[in-house]
């Protein structure tokens, strides 16, 4: 075949801006029908017993293109791009699912086609000369939780040091409200330019969720789709001891291999730092509840203790400190203060409750002093 004369395809692994990015450094704009209207119209033609001819000299396929297809047409994408395109044209894919991958693949080992591929390179910051000073920002952040945040001090500094292939996973556990969130926050302004994949598996409860986290239809999103779609190597797992037992086995691949797979898509999880947080106890609560499988599959535990008097002093004036600017001149701050310091408990307080607490003295003073103004 004439090298003039073969379909060059180029898959972008990646976010959404990644794609967007290659194609304006390849001077790429998709001019004309979109790969959505091309289907539209082809099956509007096919329904009227027309034949609907239409070609593009480049071709785009972005990855929620895949969504829009029902039935026969998702099993027949690859023939699809060809009937849309000449055998020079060029097409430009985004996050290809596995069978398009593959039959791609398989025309370019015929040499049928050309084929290029680019990943996006996710990374930790690897300031190696800066390191203790972003874990000071941290320490200065999380308050009461210096154990804690010495250990993943250490986790950090091994995957600042070494190239991981599979994910590195950490578990945060203790009480709620105080600390583990915030950690996570903090180690995504510090290492991972402020970008994380987040999801909250509370709310993963019914088979709309086990679709989700095994795949299902290629038209509906999944894990896997989101992860190759993530911005950053960090990973957020938020209240993990919520989760549906029967959904644990997604994350025995997630956690264990460096191709996470669904039913759709192959994911490179190299390098990526999973952090889980659950309201554990103990490692043996956790046991007990997560089972032997996960509970073995995760790397490093990491306890936060709960408030200690000095501990919720500090919160407690922080919190006060962070309304600064909302209130302006209206309240003092050690009036606010001294009220507080009489609602709260010396131990059993967590961030949450300290929060309540001042905000109920602030409007308890601000009405009072409208009502000693209207009483003047």
């Amino acid at each position: 075949m004439n090298e003039n004369h073969k379909r060059k395809y180029f898959i972008f692994i990646g976010s959404k801006s990644y794609f967007d990015k290659k194609l304006e450094e390849l001077s790429v704009k998709d001019s004309g029908y979109s790969f959505r209207q091309l289907i539209m119209h082809q099956d509007a033609a096919r329904n009227n017993g027309k034949v609907f001819e239409y070609k593009k000299e480049d071709l785009i396929l972005s990855n929620d293109n895949y969504q829009s297809l029902v039935g026969a047409a998702i099993e027949r994408l690859g023939t699809i791009i060809e009937e849309f395109t000449h055998e020079s044209s060029k097409i430009y894919i985004h996050n290809p699912p596995r069978y398009l991958y593959e039959y791609i693949n398989k025309l370019y080992k015929k040499n049928l086609i050309e084929l290029t591929v680019k990943n996006e390179v996710y990374s930790i910051v690897k300031d190696e000369n800066n390191f203790n000073v972003r874990i000071d920002s941290i320490k200065q952040k999380i308050i009461g939780q210096n154990i804690a945040v010495n250990e993943i001090s250490k986790s950090l500094w091994y995957l600042t040091k070494i190239n991981t292939k599979k994910p590195y996973v950490v578990m945060l556990y203790g009480k709620s409200s105080i600390g583990k969130t915030e950690l996570v926050r903090k180690i995504a302004k510090e290492f991972f330019d402020n970008i994380f994949f987040e999801k909250h598996l509370s709310m993963f409860k019914n088979i709309q969720s086990f679709d989700y986290l095994f795949g299902g239809e290629l038209n509906r999103r999944s894990l896997g789709y989101d992860l190759l779609e993530r911005e950053s190597n960090l990973i957020f797992l938020d209240e993990f001891d919520k989760c549906e037992t029967s959904f644990y086995s997604a994350f025995y691949t997630l956690f264990d291999n460096e191709i996470f797979k669904d039913a759709n898509y192959d994911v490179n999880m190299s390098g990526t730092l999973i952090i889980l947080t659950a309201n554990y106890n103990s490692l043996e609560d956790m046991k007990k509840h997560l089972g032997l499988p996960i509970f073995y599959r995760i790397d490093k535990f990491i306890k936060f203790e709960d408030f200690q008097s000095d501990t919720i002093y500090n919160v407690v004036k922080n919190e006060i400190s962070s309304r600064k600017k909302e209130l302006g001149s209206l309240l003092d701050e050690e009036l606010i203060y001294s009220k507080v310091s009489m609602l709260v408990n010396t131990q059993g307080e967590n961030a949450r409750t300290i929060k309540s607490k001042v905000q109920e003295v602030i409007e308890e003073l601000l009405f009072e002093k409208y009502m000693n103004t209207e009483d003047i």
